[in-house]
């Protein structure tokens, strides 16, 4: 609950910054001209608990303390509970200074230079004190400003039936101006996130069909790597059978096994199994092929021999 309290004041306000994760943020205003910042302390006990505003510089203003500058009177305070939004609290004091910017609290009014017949005004274009005059001359704004939520302007019925029916004062507060804008900007907030949400779905057909061209290029890479990896041990294979050193062992053999048919057809002759003709031409033959294949593995060991001295 507490993060989704700071979640809505990021929502409804902007310029939002941390000063400390989830305990402390601050938050800019324009009041008549000035920047003004409002802290937001959040204790331990935040949401359960109401949260700290103050604002600095120190303005005068009814919902403000004079001497800490913590804001006090505002409705969205004075009414706290742990259903209440944090960003809508906030946005609600900025509003109002935005709409009737009151002075600094040190700040005293300008005096004009000339024209002394004209009262001089607050940086809100509102007449504040005159000189010579007593000081708690009232600005027009300051009817507001005391109240808020138009109470003066009820009858005693009027006033009972707030505090006695629960529906009825539900209903006055969301008809106060400042519900209804709020009210208003979570309606277009609304209907910002449905239209985030019809457009997400738009997309969706897009999406599932790149999804699915995602999985075929998937399949497919995993098939020519399993080609790869059969292609792979295939060339391993020729590459260990074409190899010098089995090229070597092979000729080895074929001489090896030349030499002994060789030695097969003269064993014959002497036996007398076979006669002259028969044998020169089967002796040569075989001799003649015993020769070609030590001098092939000659040349190779050479060769072999000379790459190893080459260092290769």
């Amino acid at each position: 609950m507490r993060k989704r309290q700071i979640d809505t004041l990021k929502i409804f306000n902007h310029n939002v910054q941390e000063v400390v994760e989830n305990e402390e943020y601050l938050v800019n205003f324009d009041c008549g001209g000035r920047e003004i910042a409002i802290n937001i302390h959040l204790g331990s006990g935040f949401p359960n608990e109401k949260p700290k505003l103050i604002v600095s510089p120190i303005l005068r203003h009814q919902w403000v303390n004079p001497t800490t500058g913590e804001i006090e009177g505002a409705p969205g305070i004075l009414n706290y509970t742990i259903h209440s939004d944090l960003g809508r609290i906030v946005q609600a004091v900025g509003r109002e200074f935005e709409k009737h910017p009151p002075m600094v609290f040190n700040e005293t009014p300008s005096t004009p230079q000339h024209h002394s017949h004209q009262q001089p005004q607050c940086r809100n274009g509102n007449v504040h004190e005159f000189a010579g005059e007593p000081r708690n001359v009232v600005s027009p704004n300051s009817s507001h400003e005391q109240d808020p939520f138009g109470l003066q302007k009820l009858t005693t019925e009027e006033l009972s039936r707030l505090d006695a029916d629960d529906d009825y004062r539900e209903d006055f507060i969301e008809k106060l101006p400042f519900v209804q804008h709020q009210t208003d900007e979570m309606e277009q907030l609304m209907g910002r996130i449905e239209a985030l949400a019809l457009d997400n779905l738009a997309r969706r057909e897009a999406l599932e069909e790149r999804k699915g061209h995602l999985e075929s290029l998937a399949i497919e890479f995993k098939r020519l790597g399993q080609h790869w990896e059969s292609a792979s041990q295939r060339y391993q294979r020729k590459a260990e059978d074409f190899s010098p050193q089995h090229i070597k062992e092979l000729l080895q053999i074929a001489v090896s096994t030349a030499d002994a048919k060789s030695d097969d057809e003269a064993q014959r002759f002497l036996a007398g199994d076979t006669d002259v003709g028969a044998f020169l031409q089967n002796f040569i033959e075989t001799r003649k092929l015993y020769t070609q294949r030590k001098a092939k593995e000659d040349r190779l060991v050479q060769q072999l021999t000379a790459l190893e001295r080459a260092a290769f």
